[in-house]
């Protein structure tokens, strides 16, 4: 069970290290309105996650084949030797592209932002959790849990803990804001702007890391 946690929090990690959602979060923040869209946002980027790894761990349970022959450590690690190889190919794609196509994203969401509804940031949260990186990490998670044929308990868990930390680029933001919104403007804004800047770079180098990381301890439980 403890190689299986550790291979959640290192999944939910690389899945809170992208500059996408932590730019729309302070956007929002710093929107005009942004009682409006800050918990609805919140809300359904933690929702969709839950479902996403709920989803994949209950329906794997129901797969006609499982490994037997395998303990289930062994498994867990050769699965994640896999997911952590497609992580330093991913940051290998971070580090050749400059990302035009994030930007212009970002630039389209930042003027619906005045107009939009509540519900439709909850749909924004949602859908941010159905990007290619999301759903491979998200249905890794849940083959990683369905495998240790957990509890119900033990595994509402486990899904709860790798929603917050994937989710935690969304969580963390917000719960500064709300604690006090005013002083939050200056360094979110400081942090939107280096973001920018440097972003996409620290993710690829963070996401190697990660990547190589998971590979290797990964190994070491084989």
């Amino acid at each position: 069970m403890l190689s299986t946690v550790t291979s959640l929090l290192l999944f939910g990690l690389a899945g809170a290290i992208s500059t996408v959602p932590v730019s729309v979060t302070i956007m929002i923040l710093l929107s005009p309105n942004p009682r409006r869209g800050a918990l609805p946002f919140l809300i359904g980027s933690l929702a969709g996650s839950v479902v996403v790894v709920g989803l994949s761990a209950v329906g794997l349970q129901f797969l006609p084949v499982r490994p037997p022959l395998l303990r289930k450590e062994e498994w867990v690690a050769q699965f994640a030797i896999w997911i952590g190889a497609l992580l330093i190919g991913y940051s290998v794609y971070l580090f050749v592209s400059k990302g035009q196509r994030d930007n212009a994203i970002l630039g389209k969401m930042t003027s619906r932002f005045r107009s939009a509804r509540p519900w439709e940031f909850v749909v924004l949260g949602l859908g941010l959790n159905l990007r290619p990186k999301a759903i491979l990490l998200a249905v890794t998670a849940g083959a990683v849990i369905s495998v240790q044929e957990p509890s119900p308990l033990e595994g509402s868990i486990l899904i709860l803990a790798y929603a917050l930390v994937a989710q935690s680029a969304v969580v963390v933001p917000v719960a500064v804001w709300l604690k006090s919104p005013e002083r939050a403007q200056a360094p979110l804004t400081t942090f939107y702007n280096w973001l920018q800047r440097h972003g996409r770079r620290i993710a690829a180098v963070v996401t190697l890391a990660i990547g190589l990381f998971i590979v290797g301890y990964s190994l070491l439980q084989l």
